[in-house]
């Protein structure tokens, strides 16, 4: 999480020099999907976990 906020940070800092809309709208689209990619890593992290601890499993 603390590399996500720090990119988001970055992205915004970003955001906050671009004049065109071109250029925002990209900023903007990229910080979507660093929070979807985000997203699914803590899924499949947790996938994970509950596949290794799985009774059905032992």
């Amino acid at each position: 999480m603390e590399n996500l906020d720090w990119l988001l940070q970055q992205i915004d800092e970003l955001e906050a020099q671009t004049t065109t809309f071109a250029n925002q709208a990209l900023l903007e689209a990229t910080k979507d999907i660093a929070k979807e990619q985000a997203k699914r890593i803590e899924q499949a992290e947790m996938e994970l976990d509950g596949r290794i601890w799985s009774p059905n499993k032992w």
